[in-house]
């Protein structure tokens, strides 16, 4: 094998390696947004029903209060 061959061979390992970074850097990103949903849903069932009354309680006052500040325009960022 001539050394440009080489060159060839190493420089296409090296890219498929860095793509299989990226690949893997972007799955485990998701992974990790959906555990963190599961985990509130977790930490929500484990909740007596007075505190998880008390938690979506306050979840909807913070949803109103969001949806009234798009409404009037103060969320936005100028």
């Amino acid at each position: 094998m001539s050394n440009s061959t080489i060159a060839l061979l190493l420089f296409i390992g090296i890219i498929v390696f860095l793509l299989a970074g990226i690949i893997y850097a972007i799955r485990q990103k998701n992974v990790q947004c959906s555990g963190s949903f599961a985990s509130m849903a977790a930490f929500h069932d484990m909740q007596s029903k007075e505190k998880q009354n008390a938690i979506e309680t306050v979840i909807e006052q913070q949803a109103e209060k969001k949806w009234e500040e798009q409404e009037s325009g103060k969320g936005k960022d100028n």
